[in-house]
């Protein structure tokens, strides 16, 4: 390859990764205008009483109610029981659910075991055994973990699953064509090309574990964020409601873009690998 053809690949390189950049740019600006433009139409309503204020709060009062819980010892207090019970069940999910999905993926009569299992609890509606948790784990944190666990599960282990049974055959036989081992074959082929669609499980998962957290409160609790919402409801202080609710919107948003940027990041590394 000579230096002039280097030269205009580079630029090339350099001129569509400007365009990618200017793009996102222009979608992220889209974004942040709408949001806006949603919340200035929802304050005139507020305003304008074309909503009932009893049932709806204005933005303007949510973020005044959320300036002085704040300051509030007890909402810190259940941030921080809520934030256990989430990571401790997500933890839990993750360490148990990777090597079942990869390990059920991989071999088939691990596979013929868990599955009849695995299959049965996913259709199981998960709030239809919050009473039974409840009743074996108490309405303390332990109830919300095991709920917070069985929610981001399924997603994160199906994903694994998924994630070997679509595996590059022809890589397989080129693998065993060279006389590599099943070991060798699941270290460097298998695991490897399981990251993305274990990233795409774990973002699933996330969203499914916040949910938990917060019907598992809501259910039975005596603090956290779930806890908290329904005290404020039974005393019909919605703009206090919305700040929670916005604490786990927020939560779920800043986790999902930390794990968006890891599978970019893994995604460029990835097509260097290849190229």
């Amino acid at each position: 390859m000579t230096k002039g053809t280097i030269q205009l690949t580079q630029s090339k390189h350099k001129i569509k990764k400007a365009k990618k950049i200017k793009k996102e740019k222009k979608s992220f600006f889209i974004s942040v205008a709408s949001v806006l433009i949603f919340l200035l139409l929802w304050e005139v309503a507020s305003q304008n009483e074309w909503i009932n204020p009893l049932f709806i709060s204005s933005p303007i009062e949510i973020a005044q109610a959320a300036v002085l819980m704040v300051q509030e010892i007890s909402f810190w207090g259940n941030m921080k029981v809520s934030g256990y019970e989430f990571v401790a069940g997500f933890v839990l999910a993750i360490l148990i659910g990777i090597p079942i999905g990869v390990l059920s993926g991989w071999n088939s009569n691990f596979n013929a075991v868990v599955n009849p299992f695995i299959s049965g609890l996913y259709v199981t509606p998960k709030v239809a055994l919050l009473p039974v948790i409840i009743i074996a784990f108490g309405i303390g944190p332990a109830s919300k973990i095991v709920i917070v666990f069985l929610m981001a599960f399924f997603p994160i282990v199906m994903s694994a699953q998924k994630a070997m049974l679509i595996l590059d055959q022809n890589l397989i036989k080129a693998a065993r064509t060279f006389s590599a081992s099943e070991f060798q074959i699941f270290k460097t082929i298998a695991l490897p090309s399981t990251v993305p669609f274990l990233l795409n499980g774990i973002r699933l998962g996330i969203g499914q574990g916040l949910i938990a957290v917060v019907v598992g409160e809501l259910f039975a609790s005596t603090a956290g964020i779930g806890y908290q919402l329904t005290s404020n409801g039974q005393n019909l202080q919605t703009d206090r409601m919305f700040v929670g609710v916005l604490v786990i919107t927020i939560t779920g948003i800043i986790l999902t873009s930390l794990l968006g940027i890891i599978e970019r990041r893994f995604s460029s590394w990835n097509q260097k690998i290849v190229n």
